[in-house]
């Protein structure tokens, strides 16, 4: 049971999506790190191949151990927009930790 809590109070890494005026988010599976967006948007109904995916600003939080922070990096804009922003740290980051902005390479989303 302590494990169990302890687990959840840890910082967990999250994926993330605005589309179409509609925003999206869910926490990578501890057991499955190489969840990517293809797959939940496929799970989800979001576009996972092609233009249509190219359009969807999407990003990833991740959990920086090293420098006790979360990394929030995003694709579809050079830079994110405040309301988003705002979103993502409502949905992943329920403690307020700090975090760092960094628009992502592609390898990353």
């Amino acid at each position: 049971m302590n494990e169990e809590k302890a687990a959840s109070e840890q910082p967990s890494d999250g994926l993330w999506a605005f589309y179409e005026g509609q925003f999206h988010a869910t926490p990578i599976p501890l057991e499955n790190k190489k969840y990517d967006h293809v797959t939940w948007f496929g799970e989800i109904g979001l576009p996972d191949y092609g233009q249509a995916f190219d359009r969807v600003l999407r990003g990833r939080l991740t959990w920086d151990w090293q420098y006790e922070h979360y990394v929030l990096s995003f694709y579809g804009t050079p830079i994110l927009p405040n309301r988003v922003y705002s979103m993502v740290n409502r949905a992943l980051n329920p403690r307020n930790l700090r975090v760092v902005e960094k628009p992502a390479a592609d390898e990353w989303l």
